[in-house]
């Protein structure tokens, strides 16, 4: 019966991460499951109060409810969340209602929390409304985490996950909510998520999380639209070796956050430029992916100084560059996102949008770049090859790779060849040509 609960918990907390927005670097989750056959057509409360870490990047976490009437994903009657309430610093009471099917058997409740952060937990209610309008508690594991008399017995109701070794619970004394204890969780990461080698950095109008490796001369790595810095965990390895790696995470991606203003490219590039000022990097190399690329194109154009050389890596210069199908699905989503007034204020709805209308240059503007560029893309990539060669063509002192039977992930799908490639271009010797 444990092991099918365990799947069953499984199933569910899969079944959430992928309704995120975004998909998720790590995640650990916590619950219970409550038999609650002898009280279906009742009315339903629960609630927890939670805090995290005063500040944590894009991590969040919230609490989630479903019932159910079997022990598989496909018998969910009923999925309810806090997943759009924000939680700060300070103690919050989150509070999820309903009324329980006639035909659910169980009730499964608990925490899920994403990406790389501390949660703090305390004082779990489980209620249910009798005939007279009586709200009736039910009896839950560990409610307010003051049960710690046994260290072998599991924290908290229907949990495994002891193959997670980056997810980590314990109950504290620090700052409870009320009695002496708490729950924290903790989702520790490699790259993207590694505190000793990371910090953040205040920059307009938002707060920069990177982090740093190795020693030599400094090479910055962009990542792509939807990416963060762990989409380059093998360029760190390789790279690091070699040179003083710098890997940031762009404005509301990985730890990095946002503001309300429109996302574009050239806001990302300024972004960049004053990240460097403050880390006082008078140049640098860059390799950007995607997203990553443009914005290095554009910091050589708009910041010739800070750029020593330029790695691209499928980037366009305009909607256009995209094969139309590519386009499209953008469009497409877009669309869908638009359906729901809450997407729109998701870094997803924005990065959509950026895709769609962004960005606006011309092949002209590329002949101001002076930094010895590498132009790279694989010949499936998602920009098309005439696009890639035009881009390579404007540049004065460019230099172009096309890789037969590569795509848009080349870095990822065939890192050995991609580093082994970028790595020779870095170490060659290169004069900058006057500017236009």
């Amino acid at each position: 019966m444990k092991k099918v609960s365990f799947i069953y918990s499984f199933l569910i907390v899969i079944s959430l991460l992928y309704t995120q927005k975004s998909i998720a670097q790590s995640y650990g989750y916590l619950n219970q499951k409550v038999d609650v056959s002898a009280h279906q057509n009742k009315a339903f409360k629960f609630s927890g109060n939670i805090r995290k870490d005063f500040f944590n990047g894009n991590s969040s976490t919230y609490l989630y409810l479903t019932l159910s009437n079997g022990s598989t994903e496909d018998s969910l009657l009923l999925y309810k969340s806090t997943e759009n309430m924000p939680v700060t610093e300070d103690w919050k009471t989150f509070t999820i209602t309903g009324k329980i099917d006639s035909t659910a058997t169980s009730l499964l409740f608990g925490m899920l929390c994403i990406n790389y952060g501390k949660f703090f937990f305390d004082d779990f209610k489980l209620e249910v409304q009798d005939e007279d309008g009586v709200w009736e508690e039910i009896s839950v594991i560990n409610p307010g985490f003051e049960d710690v008399a046994d260290s072998n017995q599991p924290i908290w109701g229907n949990t495994n996950m002891d193959s997670n070794k980056k997810f980590s619970t314990e109950i504290i004394t620090n700052n409870p909510k009320s009695g002496k204890y708490c729950l924290k969780i903790q989702i520790k990461g490699s790259y993207g998520g590694n505190d000793e080698n990371g910090d953040f950095v205040d920059v307009n109008g938002v707060k920069l999380y990177y982090e740093t490796y190795g020693k030599g001369t400094p090479l910055l790595l962009l990542h792509g639209a939807g990416q963060s810095i762990n989409a380059f965990k093998a360029q760190i390895d390789f790279f690091s070796k070699h040179y003083k790696v710098i890997a940031l995470d762009s404005r509301g991606r990985g730890r990095s956050t946002d503001n309300d203003d429109e996302l574009t490219y050239m806001n990302q590039a300024k972004d960049v430029k004053l990240f460097l000022d403050k880390l006082a990097l008078d140049s640098v190399d860059i390799i950007g992916w995607s997203d990553g690329g443009i914005i290095g194109l554009i910091m050589a154009m708009k910041y010739p100084e800070k750029v020593n050389k330029l790695v691209a890596m499928g980037a366009n210069i305009h909607p256009n560059g995209l094969f139309p199908k590519r386009l499209k699905e953008h469009k497409e989503r877009l669309k869908s996102l638009e359906m729901d007034e809450k997407s729109k204020s998701t870094i997803d709805y924005k990065i959509t949008k950026q895709l769609i209308y962004y960005p606006q240059l011309t092949f002209e503007e590329l002949k101001n770049i002076t930094s010895p560029t590498l132009i790279m893309a694989g010949d499936h990539d998602v920009i098309t090859d005439m696009h890639t060669v035009k881009v390579f063509q404007s540049i004065p002192n460019a230099n172009l790779a096309i890789f037969p039977g590569e795509t848009h992930w080349f870095p990822a799908s065939n890192y050995k060849l991609f580093n082994s490639t970028v790595f020779d271009f870095l170490q060659k010797e290169f004069k900058k040509p006057k500017r236009y």
